[in-house]
């Protein structure tokens, strides 16, 4: 008789820093996450999404219920996730209007 294996399911996660600064703390911590799941988690991937090339929020990019490319990507990468991972600093006790109005375009 033939063992049957389970094939776990891939949960994928979207990892998004609220943070531009290329030495950001709270993307270095995103990194590690990333770097440690990938050694000691079988079945979740863990993808870092770059925030910095979306636009800031502006009703004039949405042309006949579009958006750039760059955004429908975003979007798009968004919904494909299974959860999000974030990483912020804080202001005001809430994430930073970087994280806030690029995430809102989703």
């Amino acid at each position: 008789m033939e063992a049957v294996t389970a094939i776990k399911p891939l949960i994928r996660v979207a990892a998004l820093s609220g943070s531009l600064r290329k030495t950001s703390f709270n993307t270095g911590l995103l990194r590690a996450a990333i770097d440690l799941t990938k050694e000691s988690v079988p079945g979740i991937q863990i993808e870092y999404i770059d925030i910095s090339p979306l636009p800031l929020i502006n009703t004039d990019l949405e042309v006949n219920g579009t958006y750039p490319p760059v955004v429908e990507a975003f979007r798009q990468k968004i919904l494909e996730a299974d959860s999000i991972l974030f990483a912020s600093p804080e202001y005001n006790f809430s994430v930073s209007g970087n994280f806030n109005k690029r995430f809102f375009l989703c």
